[in-house]
Parts: structure tokens; sequence; C-alpha cells
């Protein structure tokens, strides 16, 4: 115990002198046991879990990235897909569209080009006239012209003293798009009426002519023609005058019934006219019911009235007026 006493100096100043304190000796600590291999094992094993916990987690990671890109890849290719389909459909649905219009334009031009548009005949008149009047003869027959022409002159209703113009048109020179209505010649009106004309007296007249009707004490029509050869054109009339009266009359407005048959066999005679000289077959009356007469050289006046022969040949001397 007195090993374990404390001596404690006083010194003369009266300071305490205390020894210091050894530290304990330490005895011989029993050596730091290593792990053992199972221990080792231990810390190995749940090291390599974390490793191959982290491996694994890392290669999840990658493989998710590769596929949530490789969704997101296909639902790109999959929206491209989209919008080329609808544009295929797209497409066809317009080319079928077309397709149709193109169609349809080319049965609406095949149609307008089946209604052809005909150009209108310019008309002048040999004599003036306050009125005209068109017969269109396209694809009518001889005897349909006949009738149509006679009922138009014979339905004019005229203002006293008037002259009306019925002049005949046929289309000719038809092509896809238009036609050109123009008036029938001197030779087709003879054609188509079957007269009995000498070849003499047509070979002279010229292509223009004119059928029209006046109207004074009722109706009368007339036919002017032209010639460029006086002799001929008188010497075909007189051999005409023996066929005349039938090839004409009925188409002027007069039908034969029993009470005219008559005039069949009645002859021309020379007759005077207002000064005018003609050749005429009159009738029971003293009437005449077929002139014709030469005014000029130039001109052949065919009527059934005297006052229309002779309001013709006044129209012939003077100029005509400029029809607004």
């Amino acid at each position: 115990m007195e090993d374990d006493k404390k001596i404690i100096d006083i010194s003369s100043e009266g300071k305490m002198d205390i020894p210091a304190v050894a530290p304990p000796v330490k005895t011989d600590a029993p050596a730091e046991i290593p792990p053992t291999p199972a221990q080792s094992r231990v810390v190995r094993t749940f090291e390599g879990d974390i490793a191959l916990t982290m491996k694994e987690k890392k290669g999840s990671v990658i493989k998710i990235a590769i596929a949530e890109q490789k969704k997101k890849s296909d639902e790109v290719a999959e929206e491209k897909k989209v919008p080329r389909k609808n544009l295929i459909l797209l497409s066809l649905t317009l080319l079928s569209l077309l397709g149709g219009l193109g169609f349809i334009g080319f049965v609406i031009l095949e149609k307008k080009g089946s209604q052809v548009t005909a150009i209108e005949a310019k008309i002048t008149p040999l004599v003036f006239s306050e009125k005209q009047k068109e017969v269109e003869i396209t694809g009518l027959s001889e005897l349909k012209i006949i009738a149509k022409i006679s009922e138009e002159i014979g339905s004019r209703t005229l203002r006293l003293d008037t002259i009306e113009n019925i002049y005949i048109t046929e289309t000719v020179g038809e092509t896809k798009e238009t036609a050109i209505k123009e008036p029938i010649t001197t030779e087709r009106f003879f054609s188509i009426l079957g007269t009995r004309i000498p070849s003499v007296l047509l070979r002279s007249l010229g292509p223009k002519f004119m059928v029209g009707v006046h109207a004074f004490n009722g109706n009368s029509a007339f036919i002017i023609l032209k010639t460029d050869f006086y002799e001929n054109a008188f010497l075909g009339l007189l051999k005409w005058e023996r066929d005349m009266l039938e090839d004409l009359l009925p188409f002027l407005g007069t039908k034969f019934v029993n009470e005219n048959k008559y005039l069949l066999d009645e002859g021309f005679r020379d007759i005077t006219i207002k000064n005018i000289d003609s050749r005429a077959i009159l009738d029971k009356n003293g009437k005449a019911a077929l002139i014709y007469a030469i005014p000029n050289k130039e001109t052949i006046v065919i009527t059934t009235g005297e006052d229309t022969l002779s309001e013709i040949v006044s129209r012939l001397n003077a100029p005509q007026p400029t029809v607004k």
C-alpha cells in the first residue's frame, strides 16, 4: 500500500509540488483476432452483392433506356407511316376527283360540240323592206319547205303598203363548233320548188333573189330575180309561160280549186300596169292572177298583184334607206 502513497512536498514558498501521476502501464492486451474466413466471405459477399446490384441496375437502366429509345423510334416511325398513308389516300381521292371532273368536262365539251352555234346570215334585200322574216329550212324535205314558206307568206299581218322580206336560209359549212347559215341560191330555190324553169333562163339568173309579201288590199306575194343576160332571160321567160302558173301560183299563196282551175288553160298576154310593160294571166274579171315584168335589164319581178308590181318598181328606182 505504501507503494501507493503519494508524497506531497511543500516548498518554502508555500507551493505544493504534486508529483505527476504516471500513466497506467498497459498490460499486454490480447492480439486482435483476425476475421474468420466466414466473416471475410460475408463481407465479400455483401460487397459483391452491392457491385452485382449496381451492375444489374446499371444494365437494367441501359436496357430500359434502349427500350425506351426503341419505343420512341417505333412511335415516330408509326407517326410517319400514318401521314404517309393518309397522303396516299388523299392523293388517290384527288386523282379520282380530278378524273371525275375531267370526265364531266369531256361530256360537257362533247355536248357543247354537238350543239353547234350557227352564225347568222347577213341579208340585204333586193328592194327596201320594212320587215324581215327568216325561214330556216335545214334538214326539211322539199314538200315541208314549200309548206313552211307558203304558210309564212299567207300568215303575214302587215301595215298597209309595207313590204316584208322572207329570206330562206340553211346551214352550210358545219364544223364541230360552228355552222354558217346562208341564204339559199336562186338555183337551190327553184330546185326546192320543183319547177320546170327552162335551163336557158336559169343559167342567166344571178345567185341572189328575194321572196316577200306586200300589204295592199290584202297580201300579195312576189319573187324578184336578178339577171346578167337580158336576152336569154326574156327568151327563157317566154318558154316558161306554159308551166309558170302551175309551178308558182300555189307557192305564192293561191291554191287551185274548182273555181280557178280554168286559169291553167289561159295564156299570158301583154298588159301595161302603170307604164310598166308586163305579161299576165287574167281571171274572168280581168284581174291579173299572175304577172311578170322586166322593169330593167337586170331585174325580173313575178307577183300576184298589180299594185305590188308598181310598188316594187318604185322601190327599185329609189335609193334604199338605211335600216336602223
